[in-house]
């Protein structure tokens, strides 16, 4: 047994850990309802049960293997994960498909990772089956199903030792519908990101965490799940339909179980200054909130700044915003605003900027683009911006693509060989520094900060000359 969280090597001897230290603490809470219907685990439930999965899956697959984890949000999805690692087995997390046909982006994903089992509750169990027999990739599927597992299986289970560049999960991307590539999440990068998020956000003893976003995703999974389970604080979380159809769930379950971290997209915070009414406002109490993260799309400050001016009477701080930038490439997070620094962003005059080019301007300024900060890594990963047709370092007044060198990043493409030498062996000139993941994405460096400016696929090239023909950030 580990000594404490920090020496642990994967997820699995953490929450081992604190079944055995914290068994009777709460891990997580499911909002059934996204308000008070509750489903609870004890870190000593999350270990059996997560033992029991194991056992089950160990009768019909190999370590390294790989588990479509089929589910919506629910503690049951958890356990399935758990069960994964505690095996050895690749989860691979995905939305649950149409019940009436599998889009060619889901047919395409299964025939990419080889799947070997399929795993769900029982709710979903026989619609499933009923629209797997229609494909015949599914056939082969074997099935695990929560409600199915024996009682008592959790003493089969047969301990599996991951090694730290052993796969965790496939985390596919976006992307095209025929062509979705899976980020290889090892144990190694999945629990170095995790600490990297825990320090970045400062939850301390004291934090509680809510969240309302996909738990197949990286970001709902990593940020708002694993992080709490691995400093043993209690999350929130409830299923994403619950927020849109009532955003103030959200803030409610904020206010109500004194939430301290959460983390959102943007648009959310637009929906609830849209669509929390005057009364609901009135019930909010969010002086305890301390981390507001924004991130997995463009970063608005006057999004932030319209939400700030709602809910300060409610007890909100605007200092808690903490704007984010990651990718699945690298285990979901590259830089965030760390809960001790300030909010930074400036004026840049955008017809300077579509040319690659820094030049800032007067706060207010009625032409300028404000660009907001994303921060920074906590664990000490190695960012730069770099010339995407030179590979050379580009000067502090230019645009470039952003690079990243660092414990977070993942292990490459699943089965795409090709690919990931493009993307994640890439090498500065002429220093032939590296290997570098190269994110595609184009920003700057300012106060200190990472800002992010647009796609390079964005990039329109006339006469030898680059401009960027949209400015997402």
């Amino acid at each position: 047994m580990i000594r404490d969280v920090s020496e642990a090597k994967d997820l699995v001897e953490v929450i081992q850990y604190h079944a055995e230290k914290k068994g009777d603490d709460i891990a997580l809470v499911y909002l059934i309802d996204g308000e008070d219907h509750e489903a609870v685990i004890t870190y000593r439930e999350l270990d059996r049960q997560s033992r029991a999965f194991a056992a089950t899956l160990q009768k019909t697959t190999q370590p390294g293997d790989r588990a479509l984890l089929l589910y919506p949000s629910g503690l049951e999805f958890i356990v399935a994960f758990f069960g994964c690692l505690y095996a050895g087995v690749v989860a691979v997390p995905t939305i649950v498909p149409h019940l009436k046909r599998a889009t060619p982006r889901f047919r395409a994903m299964l025939a990419d990772a080889h799947a070997v089992v399929a795993c769900t509750q029982m709710e979903l169990f026989d619609k499933l089956k009923a629209l797997f027999v229609e494909y015949p990739e599914f056939h082969d599927l074997k099935w695990v199903v929560n409600e199915q597992i024996e009682a008592g299986v959790e003493s089969e289970w047969n301990p599996y030792d991951n090694k730290p560049e052993d796969l965790a999960f496939l985390q596919y991307t976006s992307g095209s519908t025929s062509t979705p590539k899976g980020a290889m999440i090892t144990h190694f990068s999945l629990i170095e990101t995790v600490r990297d998020l825990q320090v970045g956000a400062g939850l301390d003893d004291q934090g509680i965490v809510a969240s309302w976003l996909p738990i197949f995703h990286d970001l709902g999974l990593i940020s708002c799940l694993l992080v709490p389970l691995y400093k043993s604080r209690p999350c929130y979380f409830m299923a994403p339909i619950s927020f849109l159809e009532k955003p103030y769930r959200w803030l409610r379950a904020v206010s109500k179980y004194q939430v301290s971290h959460t983390i959102a997209p943007n648009f959310a915070y637009d929906l609830c200054v849209q669509k929390i009414s005057d009364e609901e406002r009135a019930t909010l109490d969010l002086h305890l909130l301390r981390y507001l993260g924004n991130a997995a799309e463009p970063v608005r400050l006057e999004t932030m700044q319209k939400f700030s001016e709602t809910f300060k009477p409610y007890g909100f701080n605007p200092e808690t915003f903490a704007p984010a930038y990651g990718l699945a490439e690298a285990t979901v997070k590259v830089s965030g605003r760390a809960y001790e620094d300030k909010l930074s962003y400036c004026t840049l005059d955008p017809d300077a900027l579509a040319k690659h080019k820094l030049v800032f301007l007067t706060e207010g300024d009625p032409k300028g683009y404000i660009s907001v900060g994303c921060g920074w890594s906590a664990n000490g990963a190695d960012i730069r911006i770099v010339n995407p047709q030179t590979r050379e370092l580009c000067a502090g007044d230019e645009v470039g693509e952003i690079w990243v060198k660092g414990n977070n990043n993942a292990r490459g493409y699943w089965e795409r060989p090709e690919e990931t030498e493009a993307a994640f062996n890439a090498y500065l000139l002429p220093s032939n520094a590296g290997p570098y993941l190269r994110t595609g994405d184009l920003g700057f460096v300012y106060n200190g900060q990472l800002h992010i400016t647009g796609r390079i696929k964005d990039l329109v090239i006339l006469q030898g000359r680059n401009f960027i023909h949209r400015i997402s950030n």
